[in-house]
């Protein structure tokens, strides 16, 4: 044996427990050299899984906005559905306009229903046309009017037009005229409007 190997041989025998300390050592270096040498094919598939894991949030997020969204539409559409004009309800329909005449307190003397135009295939709803009068002080016909249009059903004003004209405080009572003034304006407005009905 070599005197320089001989030698080595017994300073281990004399330190057994240096020498199982350098072993330790030695693994453990060698060990943290190649995870340090793979460290970059292991956090590419770390990346990888980060990545879809923030998709999915994104698309767990969207999918909740959809569904909130599909709901609000399918409330909507079932409110159209609720405040169609009826087909053969023609005092359920009229009482529609009636009542916005004891709310204002505008006066409507005339109110008619007209024929529907020709049915439309490509739509899920049919016209109906109305010709009304109704007559008030400026303020309450333009309230009529204003409660027509923001009223739950839908409607579309086709043409109007206004006139005004004077008369006694009490003769245009039913119009909404004060009562004490001498003279009370009365503005009278003929609308032609249609709104949607069931088909």
């Amino acid at each position: 044996m070599n005197p320089q190997l001989a030698e080595f041989v017994a300073l281990m025998r004399r330190f057994p427990w240096c020498v199982g300390c350098a072993l330790v050592t030695l693994v453990c270096g060698g060990g943290a050299i190649y995870l340090h040498t793979d460290i970059g094919s292991l956090a590419e598939p770390y990346a990888q899984r980060d990545r879809e894991y923030k998709e999915m949030l994104d698309l767990t997020k969207g999918g909740q906005l959809q569904r909130q969204e599909l709901d609000h539409a399918t409330e909507i559409t079932r409110r159209i559905e609720e405040n169609l004009l009826i087909q053969d309800s023609l005092a359920e329909n009229n009482w529609y306009f009636y009542k916005f005449e004891e709310q204002t307190k505008a006066h409507l003397s005339e109110l008619h229903q007209l024929n529907s135009p020709g049915p439309d295939n490509s739509a899920g709803f049919r016209r109906v046309p109305y010709t009304l009068r109704v007559g008030g002080t400026y303020e309450q016909v333009a309230a009529f009017i204003q409660v027509l249009e923001t009223g739950p059903r839908l409607l579309r004003v086709t043409a109007f037009s206004m006139s005004r004209s004077t008369g006694g405080g009490r003769d245009a009572g039913r119009a909404g005229a004060a009562s004490d003034a001498p003279e009370a304006a009365v503005l009278t407005a003929d609308l032609n409007i249609e709104l949607l009905g069931k088909k």
